[in-house]
């Protein structure tokens, strides 16, 4: 090859350079199958998620282009889209705050008197072994203390991992939403703003 034609084709012209900048997009949303097959354990799930988050991104984008004008019912389709979906999400770890509100000390919705009660205040006054008394505190619950503190950490357990997978799921789609501009905009590294 001439030497001359040879720096003729490393050099693209501008408008060329303008075309290239879409397919970097493109192309890299059209190598997940090679990139899929080349990953094990979790970069095979990295990978398929990637693929879910930029193909919801990509068509956000192209319900925006598509909705340029209207952007009040534009607003409404994103919210019922996927807003609805974001907030349903994020209300996971609201339902661990619903055994705490159930039986606490100073609102209780459930008498807090166990199976194995031992209060002072709760005995009959003539009994001298204690004998809970019937009259003054009648419900009773079936469950003794042991089984509401094994339930209570059950559900502290259960409010700290969806907690975590909730914030994680957050970052994840954040992270992805980053990586997704920078690649529309053929950058290499780009900022949080």
């Amino acid at each position: 090859m001439n030497k001359n034609m040879k720096n003729v084709l490393e050099h693209t012209p501008t408008y060329g350079e303008l075309n290239n900048r879409k397919n970097n997009l493109d192309s890299y949303m059209r190598g997940y199958t090679r990139r899929y097959s080349k990953k094990n354990g979790l970069g095979k799930l990295d990978c398929y998620c990637e693929k879910i988050v930029f193909h919801k991104i990509e068509n956000i984008d192209k319900l925006i282009e598509k909705m340029q004008n209207d952007k009040k019912s534009l607003k409404k389709k994103l919210c019922y889209k996927y807003g609805i979906r974001f907030i349903l999400f994020s209300l996971i770890p609201v339902f661990g705050l619903i055994v705490p509100m159930v039986y606490n000390e100073y609102f209780p919705l459930i008498n807090p008197c166990f199976n194995d009660c031992r209060i002072k205040d709760h005995n009959e006054p003539s009994a001298s072994p204690y004998k809970h008394d019937i009259k003054r505190f009648p419900n009773k619950n079936s469950l003794n203390t042991d089984t509401w503190v094994a339930i209570s950490t059950a559900n502290l357990v259960y409010c700290c991992i969806t907690l975590f997978i909730v914030l994680s799921v957050f970052i994840y789609i954040f992270m992805k939403f980053i990586k997704y501009q920078r690649l529309k905009a053929c950058r290499g590294k780009m900022s949080i703003k």
